[in-house]
């Protein structure tokens, strides 16, 4: 089996806690290179994982002709300009998430990975977990029937970041929507069947992140005099297909036990992170017990899902246009957080 060799570009904590550790697994895969603006990130990274080459510049890790992957773990607002660069070397990119910080940027990924045939894979892991895998197989099988409504729930009630550049909008593009909004949009989108986003309306708020009198007691004090993203998003989101989408997303909230993301179907109802489908069978209402697989967590799946496109010339296992309908939602509610009005997406 031929060996696959990877770079790393931007190595701070994703990238040394899910993507090196995670290529390591998987046999006649090696991480050779490592990148990152800050020379002393990179030198740690390479210690201890072992890796040959370090650099503070990505351009020349690209210069390698032997990497034939790259993940891109760098900070929101520098997702684009390496992935594509990345993708002009012939190289396939597992880019993390979100996608970009603007349509434009994003779309431009997009059509780089067709004109190059290259697979650009967004680090969307929650689709990857056993669970959601199989959850994904029943709602296919069509037991749910119809799928008319989606909510995607990802609420804190106190979590802000206090590290890396999450907290500032020139790193990273947006707040809460950006950081675990995304994966909740997708989860579900995806779920559904991935329908075509047509209109989008929603706000972004920031009402805790910029207040000193706020208490963060997991994750202690995040720069409050420079914090300039949002941390509370909500917004509806109208499919081609009929079907609606409903968004909750914040870092810091003061509520609890609300729930998490669910899927609404004229045959039944599931809550994505639950064991039960809610149907009506035999005249009666039932509450029917599933039973979950057990297996590796979504990261290590994306990572060996990644890998295993690569090697058997499989298209990408998040397919870009479908990333990219999720970036158009999110900038949408953006978008209408300034214009107060729906945003087209058709």
């Amino acid at each position: 089996m031929k060996e696959i060799k990877v770079g790393i570009i931007g190595a701070g904590g994703i990238a040394c806690s899910v993507h090196i550790p995670n290529y390591q697994k998987i046999e006649n895969v090696r991480v050779i290179a490592v990148a990152d603006i800050k020379a002393e990130v990179a030198e740690n990274a390479a210690e201890q994982f072992n890796i040959s080459n370090v650099f503070t510049d990505w351009e020349d890790l690209l210069k390698i002709d032997e990497i034939e992957a790259v993940s891109v773990c760098t900070p929101n607002a520098f997702h684009a300009e390496p992935s594509i660069a990345a993708m002009k070397a012939n190289c396939h990119v597992l880019c993390e998430k979100p996608m970009a910080v603007s349509v434009a940027e994003a779309q431009a990924m997009a059509d780089i990975a067709k004109e190059h045939q290259r697979i650009l894979q967004i680090g969307l892991a929650s689709r990857f977990s056993p669970g959601s895998l199989y959850l994904k197989s029943i709602i296919d099988s069509g037991r749910l029937g119809q799928i008319y409504y989606g909510r995607a729930v990802a609420m804190r009630r106190r979590g802000i970041p206090s590290w890396g550049g999450f907290t500032r909008k020139d790193m990273s593009g947006g707040g809460t929507l950006f950081d675990i909004g995304v994966h909740a949009i997708d989860h579900v989108i995806w779920l559904m069947g991935a329908p075509k986003p047509i209109s989008a309306f929603g706000s972004a708020m920031t009402k805790f992140g910029d207040r000193h009198d706020v208490i963060n007691p997991d994750w202690g004090a995040w720069d409050v005099d420079n914090f300039d993203v949002d941390d509370f998003a909500t917004g509806s989101v109208r499919f081609e297909n009929g079907a609606m989408l409903t968004i909750e997303t914040s870092w810091a909230s003061n509520i609890e036990g609300i729930g998490g993301s669910y899927i609404l179907g004229t045959n039944g109802g599931v809550h994505v992170v639950g064991d039960t489908i809610f149907e009506q069978r035999n005249g009666k209402l039932a509450n029917t017990p599933i039973e979950l697989p057990s297996g590796p967590g979504g990261h290590e799946t994306e990572v060996r899902r990644f890998i295993d496109a690569i090697r058997n010339g499989l298209p990408s296992p998040v397919d870009p246009e479908e990333a990219l309908n999720v970036q158009k939602i999110m900038n949408a509610v953006y978008q209408s957080t300034e214009t107060g009005r729906s945003v087209d997406l058709s």
